[in-house]
């Protein structure tokens, strides 16, 4: 029975006009994890990462220890299956027309004109009543390249696909992808629905771990959240 390390990224740039770049402390979150992965002997016959670029810096500074201390990591497979879906760009270019139309969303967003302290905890649940109507398919957005959300549920199960169909039943493997990637992998392994998939996601931790045991193409859930490498104010959900 083989084994996948299903691994989140590190904290990216959050409300920055460029998301998609580790902040320090994500940094530091990866380096982490390399050090535990390499302290508990954790080691990969196989490694696949997204094509984002916070994909590709959190396993760089994963791989700082094993650089360090060896053994040396196999040569990472690049995958665009393994990239996350695009809620946040629809969310992006849907936000001022959103705000308006939902009365829930607007008076978080009337909170935060009134107190700038509470724009990270507000726009993060402004960001969730969003999500889950881009994953519903109640709004759309027309004339714009943005993937739908079954788009991506089609990309993550090609993505897991291809991996397992070209893995040996007694290998062990990394996965450095997003939360939503996870989840989605993770959700078709225990059967979710859409509704229950996005709720995991946005319970998924930055640099979290999931375990899970592969034969014959089947998966099995060991662990989803592990974060045993973060002390407590290294512990972020974006």
């Amino acid at each position: 029975m083989g084994k996948i390390y299903l691994i989140r990224h590190g904290q990216a740039s959050f409300l920055a006009d460029d998301y998609d770049n580790l902040s320090d402390k994500g940094i530091i979150q990866s380096e982490a994890l390399g050090g535990y992965f390499l302290r508990n002997e954790i080691h990969f016959d196989k490694i696949f990462i997204g094509k984002l670029r916070r994909h590709v810096q959190t396993f760089d500074a994963f791989s700082k220890a094993y650089h360090i201390n060896g053994p040396e990591l196999p040569k990472p497979v690049y995958l665009k299956e393994l990239n996350e879906h695009q809620a946040l760009e629809a969310f992006k270019l849907g936000y001022d027309d959103f705000i308006e139309q939902n009365e829930a969303a607007k008076r978080l967003y009337n909170e935060i004109q009134k107190d700038d302290n509470m724009m990270k905890k507000n726009y993060v649940h402004i960001f969730g009543m969003f999500f889950r109507e881009y994953v519903s398919g109640k709004y759309p957005l027309k004339n714009h390249p943005v993937q739908s959300w079954s788009d991506f549920r089609g990309q993550t199960k090609k993505g897991i696909a291809d991996i397992l169909k070209d893995t040996g039943d007694s290998e062990t493997v990394g996965i450095f992808t997003s939360g939503g990637t996870k989840s989605s992998i993770i959700g078709d392994s225990l059967g979710l629905r859409d509704e229950k998939i996005t709720e995991l996601n946005m319970a998924i931790r930055n640099t979290s771990f999931s375990q899970l045991f592969y034969s014959k193409n089947k998966l099995n859930i060991l662990s989803i959240n592990e974060i045993s490498h973060l002390t407590k104010e290294l512990i972020t959900f974006v």
